[in-house]
């Protein structure tokens, strides 16, 4: 499991009790246990005599998601966040800046821009995308410079996660792919 925004990690399961320390956007977790809406983990990135595992501790599940759902859930955390062009923040990002943060924060090096990273994933198959590729578009919808990205988050209904860039809504939304988007769809890939 691995951490989606920053999460407190408590000495006790519940609301109120003393912090301990913090999981950072990413971070993997060991999970020993679960108590209702909480779970007894270690950080192994933060070593302590507490815990030869890592730092010990209980954290909300809501703030914890599986490896493999991890870089949706984190790039989640950036819905509604403002659309400013070489953004990597929650206080503003760009489309392939909320790729690169959300790869970033599980230890993924992807590329910074999106013809970058159109031109290093693997290339998949349109019609055989899985949440969490990417797709790739291009202005002119022949693939020339690959000029906008998001995450596929849900294939069998063309739903996407992305900041636009233009249009009535400047800002991290997850919508079912435009009409306008779909045809300038030249590609798809995974990281």
């Amino acid at each position: 499991m691995r951490a989606v925004r920053v999460a407190p990690v408590l000495a006790e399961p519940r609301a109120g009790a003393e912090q301990v320390t913090q999981l950072l956007p990413g971070e993997r977790v060991e999970v020993h246990q679960r108590e209702g809406d909480w779970l007894r983990v270690t950080a192994p990135a933060q070593a302590s005599a507490k815990d030869a595992l890592g730092y010990p501790g209980w954290t909300p599940v809501a703030d914890l998601a599986p490896d493999e759902e991890s870089v949706v859930a984190i790039a989640r955390t950036f819905l509604g966040t403002t659309y400013v062009w070489g953004g990597l923040t929650h206080d503003g990002v760009d489309c392939s800046g909320l790729v690169h943060a959300s790869f970033r924060a599980v230890g993924v090096a992807v590329p910074r821009d999106a013809s970058d990273q159109a031109s290093a994933c693997e290339p998949v198959t349109l019609g055989e995308e899985r949440p969490g590729d990417l797709w790739f578009f291009a202005k002119d919808g022949r693939g020339t410079r690959v000029t906008h990205v998001g995450f596929v988050t849900d294939p069998a209904t063309s739903t996407m996660l992305h900041a636009p860039d233009s249009g009535p809504r400047r800002y991290v939304v997850e919508e079912p792919l435009p009409d306008a988007r779909r045809a300038t769809l030249v590609s798809a890939g995974r990281f």
